[in-house]
């Protein structure tokens, strides 16, 4: 028995030949093969698509994929959707006499420890997850505070090394760039 759904490719391997699509009908992605899509071809993250659900042996699977418009993956979406509020909230913090850096360190960071907390809890329970490319780029704006307060706090993400190191190169990064600031390298000659 199958059942009619609409959804957006998550990821699609073009070596390997398959990928998942992300529906509201189901509370987990759903596995394509390339064999699966009419027409052949391949598919793109972020590309909306009609399909059919037939349960698989690891879950369920999508049959008869009827390719569509390619748009931002859901990942993509959420972390344009939370820059867009990290702008205007730093804008109004701003208005009432913050000064801008500050007003942006306060409201990256604890969206940060957020996306961090968020993560961490689908973690647990095995839900779909922020790609670490999103953990990683909010701490290289600015959030790297509120994602080592996850890494220590939480416990999130300390056993992989891999990431570990990628915080300590952003985190010194920043700390280079914060010394020469401090240092005047990048105020204007008068």
């Amino acid at each position: 028995m199958s059942q009619e759904a609409q959804g957006v490719v998550v990821s699609f391997d073009d070596d390997r030949g398959f990928g998942f699509i992300r529906t509201s009908a189901l509370k987990e992605d759903v596995f394509v093969h390339v064999s699966a899509i009419e027409g052949g071809g391949l598919l793109r993250p972020g590309q909306r698509v009609r399909f059919s659900v037939e349960p698989g042996d690891r879950g369920p699977r999508a049959v008869r994929v009827i390719p569509g418009s390619v748009g931002l993956t859901p990942a993509r979406t959420a972390a344009v959707g939370l820059l867009g509020f990290l702008v205007v909230a730093t804008i109004g913090l701003v208005m009432i006499g913050l000064p801008w850096q500050v007003a942006w360190l306060i409201l990256v960071n604890a969206a940060t420890l957020a996306v961090w907390t968020w993560d961490k809890h689908r973690a647990v329970r095995d839900g779909r997850r922020v790609p670490e490319a999103v953990l990683l780029g909010l701490a290289a704006i600015g959030g790297s505070v509120g994602a080592w307060i996850g890494i220590g706090g939480l416990g999130h993400k300390r056993r992989k090394s891999r990431f570990v190191l990628a915080m300590g190169v952003i985190t010194g990064l920043q700390g280079i760039g914060i010394l020469l600031w401090l240092l005047g390298v990048f105020q204007g000659s008068s």
